[in-house]
C-alpha cells in the first residue's frame, strides 16, 4: 500500500468524494430508496482515519500564517475533520435518507401524501383549510419521527468534533476550520434584520392581504409556501418553456448553460425526489447535476436559475478547489461573475418576464 502523504490524500480523496457524492445524488434525486454510505466510507478508511487527520493537522500547523500553503492545509483539515464525524455517522444518515424517501404524511381528511411531496402540495393548495391540514400533519410527523433523528445526529456530530480537540468547543472548531467568525456573522444578521424591519413591516401586510387574504398575525409556515408560490403569475411561466427560455437567456449572456454537456439537468417529476432543489457536484467539473422537483410556475423558473448559477460555478473549476487543489479558482474572472449573476439575480431575471 502506498504510504500516506498529502498527495495520496488528495488523489484518493478525489475518488472518494466522487463516489460519496454520486451516492447522495442518486438517493436525494429519488433514483435509489436510500444511500449506501457505510460501504464507501469503509472502502476509503485508510485516507479518512485519525492518521490522515494528524497528517493534515501537522501540515496546517507548520505552514506560515497567511500563506497559500496554510490556506490549502486548512481546507484539508476541514475536510478531514468533517469526514471523521461523517464516517461515524453514516449509519444515521442512511436511516434519515431512508425515512425521508419512504415517510407518508397522513392528513386528517384521509389523504396520504409522500413526505417529499408535502411541501409541493402545501404550496399549491388554493384552499387555506386544506393547506393548514397538510402542514399540521407534516409538522406532527416531523416532530414525532424526523426531529429526534436529527437531534441525535447533531449531538453525536458535536461530540465527535469536540473529541478531535482542535479547539475549545464545537463553535470554535467551526470558526478555526472555516475561517468564519460566528459572532461577526450573528452581528451582521442582526444588523440586516434591524435595518430592513421597517421595510418588512410596510410590505408584508399588503402582500399577504393581496395574495392570500390574511393578516400577518394569521400567517403560518404553510401560508408562506403558498404566498411565494405566486400562482397568479402561472400563465407567464409555463413549465414546458422553462428550460428552453432560461438556457436561451444564459446563452445570450455569452455562457454555455450546459457547459458542453458537463451539466446534467434532472428537472422532471420523480417519486422520492427531494422537494427542495439542489446542485450535486459529483465530479468537478465533468459531472454536475442540477436537480429540481417541479412545484409549478415562477417558483420553478426562479429555482432553476439559481441552481444553474451554482452549477456553472462548479463547471468553471478545474479540480476540487476547496479540498484537492486549493490553488485553483482563487481569482474571480468574467465567467465567475456571470455564474454569480445568474445564481443571485435570478428573481430579477424572472421578474423581467
Amino acid at each position: 500500500m502506498t504510504a500516506l502523504s498529502l498527495e495520496r490524500l488528495r488523489r484518493d480523496g478525489e475518488i472518494f468524494m466522487t463516489e460519496i457524492s454520486r451516492e447522495y445524488y442518486l438517493a436525494h434525486s429519488g433514483q435509489k430508496p436510500t444511500a449506501e454510505l457505510q460501504p464507501i466510507y469503509a472502502k476509503y478508511e485508510s485516507v479518512l482515519g485519525p492518521e490522515s487527520l494528524a497528517l493534515t493537522l501537522d501540515a496546517f500547523r507548520r505552514a506560515a500564517e497567511g500563506s497559500e500553503e496554510r490556506r490549502g492545509a486548512r481546507l484539508l483539515v476541514d475536510w478531514q475533520a468533517e469526514s471523521q464525524s461523517a464516517r461515524q455517522l453514516a449509519g444515521l444518515d442512511e436511516r434519515e435518507i431512508d425515512w425521508e424517501g419512504s415517510a407518508i404524511v397522513n392528513v386528517a381528511d384521509g389523504r396520504n401524501i409522500e413526505y417529499q411531496a408535502a411541501a409541493i402540495e402545501i404550496s399549491n393548495a388554493t384552499d387555506r383549510a386544506e393547506r393548514l391540514r397538510i402542514e399540521k400533519a407534516r409538522a406532527e410527523l416531523v416532530a414525532r419521527e424526523l426531529a429526534p433523528m436529527r437531534r441525535e445526529r447533531f449531538q453525536r456530530e458535536r461530540e465527535i468534533t469536540e473529541e478531535l480537540e482542535l479547539a475549545s468547543n464545537y463553535n470554535a472548531t467551526f470558526e478555526l476550520l472555516s475561517g468564519v467568525s460566528l459572532s461577526a456573522l450573528r452581528a451582521e444578521c442582526e444588523a440586516f434584520l434591524r435595518d430592513t424591519q421597517a421595510m418588512w413591516d410596510d410590505t408584508l401586510p399588503n402582500f399577504l392581504k393581496r395574495g392570500l387574504g390574511i393578516a400577518p398575525g394569521e400567517a403560518t409556515r404553510g401560508d408562506a409556501l403558498a404566498l411565494f408560490r405566486a400562482r397568479e403569475f402561472d400563465r407567464h411561466f409555463p413549465p414546458t418553456a422553462m428550460e428552453d427560455s432560461i438556457t436561451g437567456q444564459v446563452r445570450e449572456m455569452g455562457v454555455d448553460p450546459l457547459a458542453d454537456g458537463r451539466i446534467i439537468l434532472d428537472t422532471g417529476e420523480r417519486e422520492g425526489k427531494r422537494s427542495r432543489a439542489f446542485c450535486s457536484a459529483v465530479r468537478v467539473p465533468q459531472e454536475v447535476y442540477l436537480v429540481l422537483r417541479p412545484h409549478g410556475g415562477q417558483t420553478d423558473w426562479n429555482t432553476f436559475l439559481h441552481e444553474l448559477g451554482h452549477a456553472l460555478g462548479y463547471n468553471h473549476v478545474h479540480a476540487r478547489a476547496s479540498i484537492m487543489n486549493p490553488r485553483i479558482g482563487t481569482e474571480p474572472n468574467e465567467f465567475d461573475r456571470a455564474a454569480a449573476l445568474i445564481a443571485f439575480r435570478a428573481p430579477a431575471i424572472v421578474a423581467s418576464r
